[in-house]
């Protein structure tokens, strides 16, 4: 099991659990989106927290070195990771339950897409994130991008895109990525006090408000173009680089 589960009265509380570092291999991203295919099915959860149970943060992304291989094995199980990861941000974004990012750490790649398909984010003093496929020859096809461009700006999700520099919880903050700040040690708390507020309020208000905030730009997944970049030989190159460096 990759993924806990808890209830809280109306708030369920996902928690990302893959020692060492919640990197995103097939099996966890499976689980991820069968947990939240079932919580859109169910009436009593309103809001969803979704976090790690890791003190080492949230996430590093897709875990890279599962999917070593020959290169035509390295462009199905990328391919078909990012196509997942797609699916689950898609399924977050069209669900009318609310969902909160509980952010502490690094949110790197693919986990940084899932954390910005939630509503909304609150982050640990300490967190930070990065887009790191510019590095090694990736592309992050899966949604992430428009929902960056969405939240922030084309402007300032360009700085994240294209330069492969990481930005810190103060920048994450005064660009508007997050909701809340909170010391680490109340990360929880301070989610769950935002989760039981928002129990609160209207569900079919949310549920609509949140439909009409996420009909534009539709989700599309670029499959021509992530195929295209993980046939490049220079790509399956410096994915080989990039897993050295580790």
């Amino acid at each position: 099991m990759y993924i806990n589960f808890s209830r809280e009265q109306e708030v369920c509380i996902l928690s990302l659990n893959r020692p060492r570092t919640n990197s995103l291999h097939q099996d966890l991203l499976d689980e991820l989106y069968a947990a939240i295919t079932e919580i859109s099915q169910d009436k009593t959860t309103k809001t969803v927290i979704l976090t790690s149970s890791l003190p080492f943060g949230f996430s590093s992304g897709l875990d890279l070195g599962s999917f070593q291989g020959a290169h035509a094995a390295f462009v199905e199980n990328v391919y078909n990771a990012v196509y997942k990861t797609f699916q689950i941000i898609q399924s977050i974004t069209a669900s009318p339950k609310i969902y909160i990012a509980a952010l502490a750490g690094p949110v790197i790649g693919s986990g940084a897409s899932i954390a910005l398909a939630c509503d909304l984010r609150i982050a640990a003093a300490g967190t930070w994130f990065w887009l790191p496929d510019p590095q090694y020859g990736g592309l992050l096809g899966d949604g992430g991008l428009v929902r960056l461009a969405q939240i922030i700006g084309t402007g300032r999700a360009a700085v994240l895109a294209l330069t492969n520099e990481r930005i810190n919880l103060d920048t994450a903050d005064k660009w508007g990525l997050l909701y809340k700040t909170a010391p680490r040690e109340k990360l929880m708390k301070t989610a769950r006090t935002a989760a039981a507020r928002l129990c609160g309020l209207s569900g079919k208000t949310l549920g609509y408000h949140k439909k009409i905030l996420n009909q534009t730009p539709p989700l599309h997944f670029p499959g021509e173009a992530l195929q295209m970049v993980l046939h490049s030989p220079e790509t399956y190159l410096r994915f080989q680089s990039y897993i050295k460096q580790k």
